[in-house]
């Protein structure tokens, strides 16, 4: 599943690169046409396609995560009616730097392309406040505080939903593109993973909130994604053993739920509790969150920092494992800026990485510096700032290689799992035309026919196994027995069953699961 969030155009790039991999190999590869006869892979490139045209094509182009549902921000009656405006001509919205009394921000003495709080104990005065590059459209005081785009389609998943935030709907699964895929899902109960394209991660960072039983295996496909794709770039989290499990973190506690962070901004930090609407200003359009550095196993520094992070309230990837009980995988797919290749490593840390990598790699192309332009009603201003997606998406160039990675991974996850079989079955003839059957099912796969937190939410069907008569009697036994869940690996189970049957006509013993396919053997009666 890719491109839920519009800015992260990359996430269809890669969907259809695997489809182009996997389409390619199954002439030649074996292992590529097992995985392809036996397996059904639903691919969803593109599920927010209007956000990502606008994006691409709007008039000014600017930052998009949402769809285009119309949302009333502003309560004045006219949705989206006051967005961002090309003020110097380019034809971006970037950003705007205003020299006015509520000032907060001061340039950093290192970088002035950089802002940061200023400091009054060490006697800074402030001198810039900071906003959309916009005007005011609709005439009441305020910029840009009702632009277009609605909600986030990877806020909107129904579980750890956020509420009382236009961003992430009006109600859990409100949004069309979200509520058809979990109908969708729900009428598809062989689907046993998920894996999303977006700005959350958990295939890099450490699994949480994860059931106790179902820990080892997000542990086993963390290892297995990094052996796929590589290190997470230079900033990847420097404390965690490349070659050990991630352990899986306690539930989290019940804390306040963070409203989403805005998609671009260059600064250096801003201290918790400054994302309120500031005059000109639309909440949630402010500057990145600040605070101390990522713990181990969360994002990049350079993108913890920057607030181009993603955010796991009512993600898709979160709702698949704890509602829908299958594997919930999500995926960055560029988590962090790289050096060009052959060229000079980078430098610093959050944003001053990024602008070392727009000098550096991408040649300068990826920011507009900061130039004066005349406003209609602010007067001098200064606009500037990182192009619309250039810090979700990577090079063009890299596109390839990420691809590969994931297409290596998808092998693997498809390879890992649930696969039932069976095993040991015969008949042992008891004498009178009665015969004692023994089979065993057995779990092949890697992963649990049904996940811990499956049986929880009853999402997860059970194995039924079911023995064909034909023309015998069962004297002893179930004809349809059930197992809740076979662990993987070689879990298994034994069934014993006696029937009273003419010699000549073979019984079959069939296994079968949702998520786990079905195996049918026959048993001759001797």
């Amino acid at each position: 599943m890719a491109n839920l969030e519009a800015d992260h155009v990359v996430g269809s790039h890669v969907a259809l690169g695997l489809v182009e991999r996997l389409a390619g190999a199954v002439a030649t590869d074996p292992g590529v046409a097992r995985l392809v006869d036996s397996r059904t892979i639903y691919v969803v490139p593109r599920l927010n396609p209007d956000g990502v045209d606008r994006l691409l094509a709007g008039k000014p182009r600017a930052d998009l995560r949402a769809n285009l549902a119309a949302i009333d921000r502003d309560r004045d009656g006219k949705p989206n009616e006051d967005g961002p405006d090309d003020i110097d001509g380019d034809g971006l919205a970037t950003i705007m730097r205003v020299k006015d009394a509520k000032a907060t921000l001061v340039p950093d003495a290192k970088d002035a392309r950089l802002l940061r709080k200023a400091d009054p104990a060490k006697g800074e005065r402030a001198v810039y406040s900071e906003m959309t590059e916009g005007i005011d459209n609709d005439g009441d005081g305020l910029i840009n505080e009702d632009p277009p785009g609605g909600v986030d389609l990877n806020r909107n998943w129904p579980h750890n939903w956020t509420e009382y935030n236009p961003e992430t709907g009006v109600a859990p699964a409100s949004e069309p593109e979200v509520n058809a895929l979990i109908r969708f899902a729900f009428a598809h109960p062989e689907i046993a993973a998920i894996w999303s394209f977006g700005l959350n991660d958990n295939l890099r960072a450490e699994a949480k909130g994860v059931a106790a039983a179902d820990a080892p295996y997000f542990a086993e496909l963390t290892k297995g994604f990094a052996r796929a794709t590589g290190p997470a770039g230079s900033d990847a989290p420097k404390d965690q053993p490349k070659d050990e499990p991630v352990k899986a973190a306690d539930p989290p506690k019940d804390e306040p739920k963070a409203d989403a962070p805005p998609p671009d901004r260059a600064r250096v930090a801003q201290p918790k509790g400054q994302r309120g609407a500031m005059k000109g200003q639309a909440k949630g359009q402010g500057g990145g969150p600040g605070g101390p550095a990522a713990p181990p196993g969360a994002a990049p520094a350079s993108v913890a920092a920057s607030g181009i992070e993603g955010t796991t309230d009512g993600a898709l990837s979160e709702w698949a494992y704890h509602q829908f009980g299958a594997v919930g995988l999500a995926s960055r797919l560029w988590p962090a800026p790289e050096p060009a290749a052959g060229g000079p490593p980078l430098a610093g840390d959050g944003e001053a990485r990024w602008l070392d990598w727009n000098d550096k790699a991408a040649g300068g192309a990826a920011f507009v510096p900061f130039h004066a332009v005349d406003h209609p009603t602010l007067g001098k201003v200064e606009v500037g700032g990182w192009k619309p997606g250039v810090r979700l998406n990577p090079p063009a160039e890299s596109i390839a290689a990420i691809a590969d990675g994931h297409y290596a991974f998808l092998k693997d996850l498809a390879g890992r799992l649930p696969t039932l079989a069976i095993k040991e079955a015969k008949a042992e003839a008891r004498g009178g035309g009665v015969f004692e059957i023994k089979a065993t099912v057995e779990n092949a796969g890697y992963l649990p026919t049904a996940l811990a937190q499956g049986l929880t939410t009853r999402r997860a069907a059970p194995v039924l196994v079911k023995l064909d008569l034909g023309d015998a009697k069962l004297l002893a036994g179930k004809a349809l027995d059930r197992v809740e869940s076979l662990p993987g690996s070689g879990g298994s189970r034994e069934f014993r069953w006696l029937v009273l049957a003419p010699a000549t006509k073979p019984l079959a013993i069939e296994a079968s699961c949702p998520r786990a396919g079905t195996a049918r053997r026959e048993i001759p009666l001797r």
